[in-house]
C-alpha cells in the first residue's frame, strides 16, 4: 500500500512512525494519509508534533510532544504542517483527491469518516437540476449512435490515462452527477491547473486524451447537452453554496498556500468576514482591484497599446491570413472562423495577433488596450469541451513503458495530464465561447479583441456594446469560473506604420504583463 512513496514522491508524508512522542488518548479512522494530516491540523493544539497513518486499518494517531520519525515500511507519518501547510508538490495520495477530498466516497457511495473535511454538498434543488442535465446527455448519447463513438472514446483512452478514468459512458454518467456539484477547491499540487481545480476537466480529461473524444464532445446534441451541465454548474457557484470551499484546510481558499499565492490585498475584500465577504465562489472569483486607477495606471501614449488583463504571452503572429484550414491543427489563426464576422475579420488581414492566457488565481476582468468607440461587440457560442486533434494526443504516454511508483506516475498526470488542453488556446479562439470586440482608435485604427472562455469555464461577459465610447483601461467585461484567454488584433496599417518594423511583439522582451501596462508602442 506504500509502495506509491518510493521513487519520484517529494511529499511532506514519510515512511515511517513518531517515536519518543506521546500519543492523543483516542482514534481518528483516515482513509489517506491527506486526511489523517488534516485532521492533526485541525487538531493543532492538541496535536503540536504531528500524526502517524496506518493503511491496513486507516488509523490515524496523533502526538503532541517531541519525538522522532523512525523508519517503518507499513507506516505513514508527518508533521503538523503536512500536508496543510506544505506548499510543496505530492500532496495528493490518489487520482480522486484532485478531484476533491471526498469525491470518491461520494461516487462509491461509501462511508465518509471525516465529513467536515468535505465540500458540503448544495441544497437538493441545486443537485436535482444537475441530475436532470447530466441524465438528459445520457438519454441523447444512449438513444442514439453516439452510443457507439461514446464506447470508441472508452475503449480509446490511453493506458497511463486508464486509472485516472471513469471508464464507460455509464460510468461517467455517475461521475458526473457528483462531481458537477463540487466547488472548485484550492489545488496546491496542480500548477498546470493554475492551482484552481477543475472537477469537470479533470473527470474528462481521458477522454480529450482520445481522437474519438475530441470528435463526441464537439458533437452539437453532446456540446448541447454539456452547455446544460455547465450552465447548471455555474448557477452552484454563483450561490452561497459554493462557499464551502472557504476555509484553512487542505482544499481551502483561504489556507496559508492559497493565500501565499493570491495576494489578496490588491483586491477589494473584506479579511475579517466569513468567505471574505464574497456572496459566493464567482463573486471572489471575479473580485475587483482596489482602486484601480490608482494601482494599475494606464500608460496615456496615444500609439501605446496596453494589456488588456493580468496576462502572460501564449502566441504571438503578424501577417495573419483571412482564413487558412491550419486554424484546426492548432497553427496558425483564421480571422474568419476568429471573429464569426467576414467584415470585421477583413480589418485584420495582414495584419498582427497577440493571445495571452489568465491564470486561474489572478484577476479575471478584461479591459480596453486603447480609447475609442466600439464598432462591434458580439458573444458567440461555442464548444464547452474542444481540443485540437494535435494536442488530443499530447503526452499520452507518461511512463514511457517504465515501471514506477504509483505516486510517481501521479505526479507526471499533473504535471503533464493537462498539457494537451492548455496548449490547444490557438484552436479555442475559433471554436470556443467567445466575448469579441473591435475598438476604433484615431492612432491605432480598428483593434479587435477576443475573450474566450475554456472548458467549464466557457462563460465571458460583456458590460460594453456597439457604440459604447470607453478610454483606455475601462473594463469591458469579466470571465467567470476558472481561467481563460484573451487576444488582441491589429491591422496591416497599423503594422506597417509602426516604426518597429513589422515584427512589431519583439521590441518588448517581457512576457507577462498587469493590466493596463504597456505591451508595445506603435508610434509611426
Amino acid at each position: 500500500l506504500l509502495d506509491q512513496f518510493a521513487t519520484g514522491s517529494s511529499s511532506c508524508a514519510r515512511k515511517g512512525r513518531w517515536v519518543d512522542a506521546l500519543a492523543l488518548l483516542g482514534s481518528h479512522k483516515a482513509s489517506t494519509w491527506e486526511k489523517c494530516g488534516n485532521i492533526c491540523y485541525k487538531e493543532k493544539k492538541k496535536c503540536t508534533t504531528g500524526w502517524t497513518w496506518n493503511p491496513s486499518n486507516e488509523h490515524c494517531t496523533l502526538f503532541n510532544t517531541t519525538g522522532r520519525i523512525d523508519p517503518s515500511p507499513n507506516l505513514l507519518s508527518g508533521g503538523i504542517s503536512c500536508p496543510v501547510e506544505d506548499c510543496a508538490k505530492g500532496q495528493f495520495s490518489n487520482w480522486w483527491s484532485v478531484v476533491s477530498p471526498c469525491f470518491k466516497k461520494r461516487v462509491l457511495k461509501e462511508e465518509i469518516y471525516n465529513p467536515w473535511l468535505c465540500e458540503a454538498e448544495p441544497n437538493n434543488a441545486m443537485k436535482e437540476r444537475t441530475n436532470q442535465a447530466v441524465e438528459a446527455l445520457a438519454d441523447a448519447v444512449l438513444n442514439s449512435e453516439l452510443k457507439n463513438l461514446a464506447d470508441e472514446m472508452h475503449n480509446d483512452v490511453p493506458d497511463d490515462y486508464k486509472e485516472y478514468c471513469p471508464g464507460d459512458f455509464a460510468s461517467l454518467i455517475v461521475y458526473l452527477k457528483v462531481v458537477a456539484t463540487i466547488t472548485p477547491p484550492f489545488t496546491n499540487d496542480a500548477p498546470g491547473f493554475n492551482y484552481l481545480g477543475v472537477p469537470l476537466t479533470t473527470v474528462l480529461l481521458c477522454y480529450l486524451h482520445t481522437q474519438k473524444g475530441r470528435i463526441f464532445f464537439a458533437n452539437n446534441t453532446v456540446n448541447t447537452h454539456m452547455r446544460n451541465i455547465v450552465n447548471a454548474y455555474g448557477d452552484l457557484l454563483q450561490s452561497k453554496d459554493s462557499l464551502t470551499v472557504f476555509n484553512e484546510f487542505q482544499y481551502g481558499w483561504q489556507s496559508k498556500c492559497a493565500k501565499n499565492l493570491l495576494d489578496m490585498d490588491q483586491f477589494n475584500y473584506n479579511p475579517n468576514e466569513p468567505a471574505w465577504g464574497f456572496d459566493s465562489f464567482n463573486a471572489f472569483f471575479t473580485r475587483s482591484i482596489h482602486d484601480i486607477k490608482k494601482n494599475r495606471p494606464c500608460d496615456a501614449g496615444p500609439y501605446v497599446l496596453t494589456s488588456f488583463g493580468d496576462v502572460t504571452e501564449f502566441y504571438n503572429q503578424t501577417d495573419v491570413e483571412f482564413e487558412t484550414p491550419l486554424w484546426a491543427k492548432n497553427e496558425s489563426y483564421s480571422l474568419k472562423q476568429m471573429f464569426n464576422d467576414d467584415e470585421q475579420a477583413k480589418k485584420f488581414e495582414g495584419g498582427a495577433i497577440l493571445q495571452a492566457y489568465f491564470s486561474a488565481h489572478k484577476y479575471h476582468r478584461y479591459h480596453a488596450p486603447a480609447n475609442g468607440m466600439i464598432q462591434y461587440a458580439e458573444k458567440v457560442p461555442g464548444i464547452i469541451y474542444a481540443i485540437d486533434e494535435i494536442n488530443a494526443g499530447v503526452a499520452d504516454n507518461l511512463t514511457n513503458g517504465k515501471n514506477i511508483s504509483e505516486q510517481h506516475k501521479l505526479n507526471l498526470w499533473l504535471e503533464n495530464g493537462q498539457m494537451g488542453v492548455i496548449e490547444t488556446e490557438l484552436y479555442l479562439a475559433h471554436v470556443a465561447t467567445r466575448c469579441i470586440f473591435v475598438i476604433n482608435n484615431n492612432e491605432l485604427g480598428p483593434i479587435g479583441l477576443v475573450f474566450i472562455g475554456m472548458t467549464e469555464i466557457s462563460s465571458c461577459t460583456m458590460i460594453k456594446k456597439a457604440g459604447d465610447y470607453v478610454e483606455k483601461g475601462e473594463e469591458l467585461g469579466q470571465f467567470q469560473f476558472g481561467g481563460s484567454s484573451g487576444l488582441v488584433a491589429l491591422s496591416k496599417t497599423t503594422v506597417d506604420n509602426a516604426s518597429t518594423g513589422p515584427n512589431i511583439w519583439s521590441q518588448n522582451e517581457k512576457r507577462t504583463w498587469k493590466v493596463c501596462e504597456k505591451i508595445v508602442d506603435l508610434s509611426p
